[in-house]
Parts: structure tokens; sequence; C-alpha cells
């Protein structure tokens, strides 16, 4: 029988499909893009999702501390793995009050508490060497396989709560001389780095020692396997500089070393998972939060007992969900909890496994090519991007230069005059516009200290200039200024510089473009225009509506408006194709619209283009490879690799490591990310041996995680673009539907609520 299956048994899992269609095209005055908008300020992206391999059946949950039987709305528990194997764990008493027992056994809390392992009749412990910790559980588990079958001694991998890694540790030894030993003579088949560590053996008489701590003689030993540790009367309890809501367990595992487990109601730990997975700060889109938390909380449900043989049902780390308890708890993901309360995702009317990863660099990926031993039909390739633009004409002909075309619309050259008088004449329009005196000097000539000159007196800079800018400011801001100028002259270079009104070389008068320019800059200081700096969300019946800060904001397009798109450092008057996150700049006289910018975002318009990870690039040298590869694989080496399979997205699906002698090794999957030490497998891979430096490879590639399932950045576009939770679910998972749980005790049962 299969873990799902066990775990479905255990729950007696009744579920209800709730309404919920397949992903629908939207009308086209709703255009559909992407999410650069605003690109986070490169937010970390979202921790990597649940990427296990299939794991063994779960063997019976261990015996857990006697309690109160639920009534009948009391939620389901769970049990979450923080850490593994620690030699003891201190719970601060005095906080909030604390109530402690092992087993059915109350403590008396005076102080704060220090709990050890004490297995007084415990069977002997032995030495073991470490030789590993791997990311990869199928890698680790062959590792350990390959080096029990090469020496002799038994070789195991278990996986860390507390590293996020799995442990690969080889033999048992009775003396820590005896594994000293064998650990030089591991060399021999390349594996080293291998260190001696202590493991207890089977646990036969299961006691802790707990420790009052600043109170003499209250050391005492308590018979048992589980303490339990819960706050007296408030929400949360801290342990190791973190705050969790519900109770803390310790279990006394087989190696005799103790397990920190946090037990809560599901609901309460979502709160603390759907925060730690997708940052609501950065991803503020309510609807993205729903579809991780309803993603969240069916792979907590689908994957309960997972860790059954380690007292707990689900780890606190990537190997799992990440989980950080009450401190990283937010109002806007608390929502996404609370507004999908009970519902999961299904296929078939079984509990779906909703993988899902941070950045999916514009297409997901078949399940098989990175899990291998998986199938799930729901687990499929999808673009992660959507065909549809939001087109606006705009008013100039094409090919216009910025700001030449907005500047001739607010000032207008005079026909017929010279260079030097339309300058003039329009600087004196400004002033006009401006509500300033009309200047009534002379400009002679367009070199630039005759055009700074008049600028500076034409608008009382003369003091900003004198005042604003320190001699050392001057002297730093100006480059070998002419000879010949004074030092007003060079004062007033340097602050119109500093004020952004005359770029240029200081020796050559202003060309058309820097005219343009320099009366762009004057109307934007004097406030006769005004630019807003937006992200574009819609357009639809002359309606704009954009996000500015933190709000949103809709225009009425003007008919007639100037229209520019910038790509690199090119802008011109162009018709405008948009898509959700673009950046625009509105130019604004008083209250009406005068022209929109738009900057072409040149990572295109997958979903999940904000990621930092959309696109990225990794050297490693033949020695850090060599080195990946001698710890996965010892003895092999490493010479070369060969892509011998891609799959849907292009991402890697196998390689070939060719190791010293000639020998060959293929792997796949997952491990292939770990073994080449890169972000994602979506990659290209360049031989680079330059002279002088150590050869290596270029990998250049795009995404960040595992790329199956739901792209959490991908997930954030799309609620963007006015796609709601349901449909981010089901166009990640192919073909499944929405249902709703509700449990009682241990006992799920259908929701009244369900059929809405």
């Amino acid at each position: 029988m299969t873990k799902k299956s066990l775990a479905l048994l255990a729950l007696l899992l009744v579920i209800v499909t709730v309404g919920c269609g397949p992903l629908l095209p939207r009308p086209s005055s709703r255009p559909r893009s992407n999410t650069r908008a605003p690109k986070p300020p490169a937010p970390p992206p979202p921790a990597a999702s649940p990427a296990p391999e299939p794991v063994k059946p779960a063997a019976p949950v261990p015996e857990k501390p006697a309690e109160p039987v639920p009534g009948p709305t009391a939620p389901l528990l769970l049990k979450v793995g923080l850490a593994s194997d620690l030699e003891t764990v201190t719970i601060p008493c005095c906080e909030e009050g604390l109530i402690a027992s092992v087993d059915d056994v109350t403590v008396p809390v005076t102080s704060t508490l220090r709990i050890e392992p004490a297995a007084a009749s415990a069977a002997q412990g032995f030495y073991r060497l470490q030789v590993a910790a791997l990311r990869d559980e199928r890698q680790a588990n062959e590792l350990a396989k390959r080096l029990e079958s090469a020496t002799g001694q038994p070789g195991e991998a278990h996986f860390d709560a507390g590293i996020d890694l799995y442990r690969v540790r080889l033999g048992q030894y009775a003396t820590r001389e005896e594994a000293e030993k064998d650990s030089r003579r591991l060399g021999s088949i390349g594996v080293v780095g291998a260190f001696v560590v202590n493991e207890g053996g089977s646990v036969s008489a299961p006691a802790f020692r707990i420790t009052q701590i600043g109170q003499a003689g209250s050391s005492i030993v308590y018979p048992g396997r589980w303490l339990s540790a819960a706050p007296a009367q408030a929400a949360s309890l801290r342990v190791q500089g973190k705050r969790y809501r519900g109770r803390i367990l310790i279990y006394l595992n087989d190696r005799g070393a103790l397990n920190l487990i946090n037990e809560l109601p599901v609901e309460e730990y979502l709160r603390g998972v759907v925060p730690s997975e997708m940052g609501p700060e950065q991803y503020n889109q309510l609807e993205a939060l729903k579809a991780q938390a309803v993603a969240a909380r069916t792979y907590t449900l689908r994957n309960l007992g997972e860790f059954s043989r380690e007292g707990y049902d689900i780890c606190a780390t990537p190997r799992c969900q990440v989980y950080g308890g009450l401190s990283v708890e937010h109002s806007l993901s608390d929502r996404a909890v609370a507004e999908t309360a009970g519902q999961v995702v299904l296929y078939k009317g079984e509990l779906a496994d909703t993988l899902y990863s941070s950045t999916c660099g514009g297409h997901t990926e078949d399940v098989g090519v990175i899990f291998p031993l998986k199938d799930e039909p729901y687990l499929k390739g999808v673009p992660c991007m959507e065909v549809g633009f939001a087109r606006l004409e705009g008013s100039l002909p094409p090919g216009a230069a910025f700001p030449e075309g907005l500047t001739r619309e607010v000032l207008p050259p005079a026909p017929g005059s010279s260079p030097v008088q339309s300058l003039a004449a329009r600087i004196e329009h400004l002033a006009l516009l401006a509500g300033v005196p009309v200047p009534h000097d002379r400009l002679a000539s367009l070199d630039r200290r005759e055009v700074q000159r008049f600028i500076a007196y034409a608008f009382d800079l003369v003091l900003d200039a004198r005042l604003l800018l320190a001699p050392q400011d001057v002297e730093y801001l100006l480059h070998d200024p002419p000879k010949d100028w004074s030092e007003e002259d060079r004062r007033a270079a340097a602050y119109l510089i500093h004020s952004g009104l005359i770029r240029g070389p200081l020796d050559k008068p202003l060309d058309d473009k820097e005219v343009e320019q320099t009366l762009l800059a004057l109307s934007e200081l004097l406030r006769v225009l005004r630019r807003e700096e937006v992200s574009f969300l819609s357009l639809d019946a002359g309606k704009l509506i954009v996000k500015s800060g933190k709000d949103q904001q809709v225009y009425t397009l003007p008919d007639h408006l100037s229209t520019f798109r910038k790509r690199g450092a090119l802008m011109a008057s162009s018709a405008l194709a948009m898509v959700p996150g673009d950046r625009l700049t509105l130019f604004w006289q008083g209250d009406r619209l005068l022209a929109l910018a738009q900057e072409v975002d040149l990572d295109g318009v997958a979903f999940d283009r904000s990621s930092p990870y959309s696109s990225w690039t990794r050297f490693r040298t033949d020695v850090q490879l060599a080195a990946n590869v001698r710890t996965r694989f010892p003895g092999l080496g490493f010479q070369t690799f060969d892509i011998l399979e891609r799959g849907v997205s292009g991402r890697v699906g196998k390689i070939r490591i060719t190791g010293d002698s000639g020998q060959t090794m293929e792997v796949d999957g997952l491990a292939v990310r770990w073994t080449l030490d890169v972000p994602d497998t979506l990659f290209t891979a360049k031989r680079l041996a330059p002279k002088n430096q150590e050869p290596g490879w270029l990998f250049t590639g795009r995404g960040f995680g595992h790329g199956v399932g739901m792209c959490q950045v991908g997930a954030y576009g799309m609620a963007q673009r006015g796609h709601d939770y349901r449909e981010i679910l089901t166009h990640y998972y192919s073909g499944v539907e929405l249902g709703r749980v509700r449990w009682s005790g241990a006992v799920v049962a259908p929701s009244p609520a369900a059929k809405k």
C-alpha cells in the first residue's frame, strides 16, 4: 500500500468537489501579461518548494503524549519537524508560563528548562562515519548502497530536519579508533572528508534529564519518550529563538538524540508556511497567496506521516515546505489562508501531489523528467506565459525621438526662427507657463557657457548655485572646464549638471537633442510637466488601470496622447503593446495626461519574469565539478559530461559523466541540478578554457528550483494580470479540480459549505 493510501485511510478522508473551471480566455480588453511591475527590489525568490523523491511507506507514528479527546470541531493536529538529533533543547519558561509533561507525568516548571536525553538502559552506542550530506534523497540512498557494497559496512541515509540534508553514514564501530582507521581506508575508493560521529543504539529505556536552569539540585530524570511543553495562557511558545503556535514536543529518537517538533492545527501551520514560501511584502497579490495556501494545504494532507519514524508528519524546510512559525505571519497571507480554509486540489477525487517551485523560467516541466519515479498526469509542463497584449495607438507619427516629440508639443518652436531665437522664445514660453517673470535678457548663442548664464539668470538660479554646492562639489562635477571660464561660470555649470538641466561636453555648443533634453528638465524643475512612474495593469474601454505605489489608479485616456516605447537606451514614438507588469512613465501637464512611455522588459512576457532568477549564468571550474562528483560518486573522478535528454521545457533530464579512467555514470532528474550546482536544469553549457585561467563550464539558464507544478512567481504574475487562484491552480495542475475538507479530531469530513 502506498504512503498516500495509508494517509488517506488513517484520516478517513472524504472530499467534496467545489466549483472550479479550466483556465478561461479573458476578454481582449483585459490584456494578460507579466510582472516586472514594479519589479521587486531583487527580492529573494520564493522559498524552494516541495521537491521530494518518492518515499517509503509510512511506519506507524510513534506513541505520542496523552492528550484530551477532541470535541466535535477540534482541528486536525499536525506534527512539524523543526530539528533532528539534538543533544540538548532549552525552553524558556517564564515569559508566558509553561505547562510541561513527560508522557503522563507533569513536570513542575519554575525556571527555564534544559532537556537532554537520559536513556540509562539504552543499548550500547556505536561510532559511524559520515561521508556526505546531500540534498537529493535518491543520490543519498544510492551512495549509501554503493559504499555498503564496496566496504561491507552497513550504509544508511536519513533526513536531518534541522539542516535540510540527507546524512549518509557508514559502518557501526565499537570504538572511535576503529572508525578513524576505516576512514583512512576509505580514501582508497575515493571517499575523502569523512568524519566520525557517535550514534546511540536502539533505545530500550527512554528517559529525559530535565534541569531547571539556575536552581541547584533541580536536575531530574523522567522516564518516557515524549516531552510536551505548551504555554499556559499565551498563543505561542518560544524555542530556538522563534515563536510557534500550538505546543512543542521533544521526541527521543532511535539514535538516542532529540527531535524538536511543533504540534499545531493544520490551518495555523499554514499561516507560517504561506509567507515563508511567498513573502507577502514582495509578492503582494492576494490571489497568488491563495493559490499558494491551497497548494500547501493539499501537499500537507497528502504527505501526513511521511517522517513518522522520526516522530513527525512533515519537515519545516524546502524538502517539504518552508515553515517559519508565528514570527513570519502576515495579515495578507493570513487572509489567503482564511479565505481558502479547507480547500484542496483534487485529481479524480484524490489529493494531488501539488509540487511547486520558485521560478520556472517561462515553462514548467513534466514531472517524470525531474522526478523519474513519478508520473502523475496532472504534473505536465505548461507555458508560464500567455498570448495577448493591450495595444495603444499614439498621436505622433512613428519614430519621433524622445523627448523632442513631447517638448515640441508643450513648447512648440516658432516657424522660420533661427535655433538661438527658437530656444530663447521657447524658454520665455516656459516662464509664462510656470508663472515666473519672463526673462528680459538676450540669448546670444548656443554656446554652453552662454546658455548656462541665460538659464541661471532667467530662472533665478544664481543664488542656488552659490548656496547649494560646495566648492569641492564644483571641482568634482566639472572635469577640466575651459580655462577662460570664471568661477561663476563653473559654479553655474556644476549646478545645472547637478540638477540635470544641461548635459554634454563643456567646450561645445548645445546640439538639437541637448536643447530638447534641457527644455524637458526645465519643464519638470518648474513643475510645468510632472512625471509619474507606474506599473501597467490593464486597458479597458479607454481607461488606463495602473498601480502607482501601493494603490491602483484608473485614468481616462485623452483623444490626443503621445506614446513612446523604450527598449534599452533607445526611445521613440510608437504604438504600444503592453502586458501587466510593464513599467510606464506618465507625463502630466496639470491634470492633463500628455504622454505615456513604456519600458520594454528585455526578459520577455513570462509570468515569472519579475524573479531575479528569470535568467542567470554560473561558471563552474573543472575542480569544482570534480569535487561535487567525488562527493556523490567516490572513485569516479571527473573529465567531462554530456547532456543526454531534455524535457518539454528544455530542462536537462539526464547527463552522462565521464570519469578519470573512462568510466561513466548517468545522472538523471533533480540530481543533475545538485551535481552541477546550478539554480535549475533549464540551461545550456559551454566549455571554456581561457589561457592562464582555470578551465570549466559556463552555464546560462532560466528558473530556480525544479520547475514542476505551480510556479510561485508565475502565480504572482498571473494574479497581477487579473487571474484568480482557481485559474492559477488549474493552469499549473492540468485537469484538476478544487475540493474542500473539514476535520473533526482525526476525521476529515465533507463541509456543508463545500457546495457553493
